[in-house]
């Protein structure tokens, strides 16, 4: 009968913090962070990120969960490839666990609006339980273990993440394999808890407040499930000024609140997060603290490369100008070489008092007005700087189909949709309303259209008025 007793108190031990709560680490600061939740997000900032959270949950019990998160991300081959790596250590009593896990995401563009993102995570998991640090009435108790158990498994997590415009949905499976860790006592005795599969899904919809100045305001859902425990969701309001920092407010369901508030300088950044307990363990918990670090390395290393881009600029801008100059001289000659040429069969067609002699003649000054005119042109558009792309119209998309042949007129071309959809709201609001996003599928850059017509020369004559709002105008001619 002691056998087993010491059997069932063993088992109890290790399984019964897992029965009624989620194995997976808590948090109020993860849309920060997200990519920690959902590997799918690795990489979806376009930047280089490095964070360090740690939480410091229920002060007012001993060996209460301390988390701790350490994690870098960054974006490879155009934004279409996110990599990282997780380190996580959670300790909460006699058990404790750390992690490992790499993690490489994928962006499928769908259009020029919709796209979805892969996520897989692997690594190992290193789980121990340590008796020494029990508090237990009988010493000689043979379920205590007199060593401390540990067991290592490979751990995986799987994260899927559709776009459309600003609105993101999420679905991820942390513990994906759902492994078995076996643990023996002294008499060895076997004991055994699961690593529960988790499912989690979330809803985010970002608005624009202040575009001019970064300003946005999101609403993130989190949902989570697992077996053998409640459902469980998080609301968070989140408002974000991108150059200065954040605040925002999160509900726990059958937990509590938190406010949380951070500060970005020069690629810092800084936060915090406060619980409140709102359920019946309000009295006996104490607080919860959550601190954040992260710095963002590419800005300054987005800068300096933004600087030698602008000196190589400068310096090809220089070349060109000759050479512009060059060109605006040969095609001055053109023009008045053409003007002497139309003059003398003008001279010659009202001398000659043949027929024939005359229709050969309208022929020739036909051709002739033709090149003049189109060394009008040329000219023109080498006066004015105006840069003239071909491509096909089977090498661009609009809203998901091919477009038509035609002369459009683009202001901009971003790799980042959200970048180009920004400069398109800014066109729409300058008085460009039929501002819209092109695609070019061999590139994937965006390109804002505020104009496009069958006629060059309209084409061209628009760019007047345009070039006033903005400096970088073309013609794309697709055919």
């Amino acid at each position: 009968m002691k056998n087993f007793k010491s059997y069932l108190s063993f088992t109890l031990l290790i399984i019964g913090s897992y029965v009624y709560a989620q194995q997976t680490p808590f948090s109020s600061q993860y849309y920060t962070n997200q990519f920690v939740t959902n590997p799918a997000l690795t990489g979806i900032k376009n930047t280089t990120n490095a964070f360090i959270t740690h939480r410091n949950q229920w002060t007012g019990i001993e060996g209460a969960p301390q988390t701790t998160y350490v994690s870098v991300d960054g974006s490879v081959r155009s934004d279409k490839v996110g990599l990282g790596l997780v380190f996580c250590s959670d300790v909460t009593g006699i058990l404790s666990r750390n992690s490992i896990n790499a993690n490489y995401a994928y962006k499928l563009n769908i259009n020029s609006d919709n796209s979805l993102r892969f996520g897989l995570s692997l690594g190992i998991m290193n789980n121990r339980i340590d008796f020494t640090k029990a508090t237990v009435f009988d010493l000689t108790d043979p379920m205590l273990s007199s060593q401390e158990q540990v067991r290592t498994n490979l751990n995986a997590d799987f994260g899927l993440l559709y776009s459309w415009k600003r609105l993101e949905v999420g679905f991820a499976a942390p513990q994906l394999l759902a492994n078995q860790i076996d643990y023996k006592n002294n008499i060895g005795m076997t004991g055994f808890y699961n690593l529960s599969r988790h499912y989690y899904g979330s809803l985010k919809y970002v608005f624009d407040i202040l575009p001019s100045m970064g300003i946005t305001a999101y609403p993130l859902v989190m949902i989570r499930s697992v077996a053998g425990a409640p459902l469980q969701y998080d609301v968070n309001a989140v408002v974000d000024w991108s150059d200065y920092g954040w605040l925002a407010g999160t509900y726990h369901s059958d937990y509590g609140m938190a406010i949380s508030a951070g500060v970005r300088f020069k690629g810092l950044s800084v936060g915090y997060a406060q619980n409140f307990v709102t359920n019946q363990i309000q009295n006996y918990v104490g607080s919860t603290s959550e601190f954040l670090l992260g710095y963002t390395f590419d800005k300054k290393d987005q800068g300096m490369s933004e600087l030698n881009t602008l000196r190589e600029e400068i310096a090809a801008l220089k070349i060109n100008d000759s050479i512009q100059d060059s060109l605006i001289n040969d095609l001055k000659a053109l023009v008045d070489s053409n003007k002497v040429e139309i003059e003398k069969l003008m001279a010659l067609h009202n001398e000659a008092n043949d027929s024939l002699q005359k229709a050969m003649l309208e022929a020739e000054l036909a051709k002739l007005k033709d090149k003049e005119d189109s060394a009008n042109l040329a000219l023109k558009m080498a006066e004015n700087n105006i840069e003239m792309k071909t491509g096909s119209t089977s090498d661009f998309e609009s809203e998901g189909h091919d477009t038509d042949a035609g002369y459009y007129v683009i202001i901009g071309a971003f790799n980042n949709h959200d970048n180009a959809e920004m400069f398109t709201k800014d066109a729409k609001a300058k008085g460009y309303p039929t501002a819209e996003i092109i695609q070019n599928k061999n590139n994937q850059i965006y390109e804002i259209v505020v104009f496009k017509t069958q006629n060059k020369q309209e084409a061209i004559d628009k760019l007047d008025g345009i070039k006033s709002d903005y400096f970088d105008v073309w013609v794309l001619t697709l055919k």
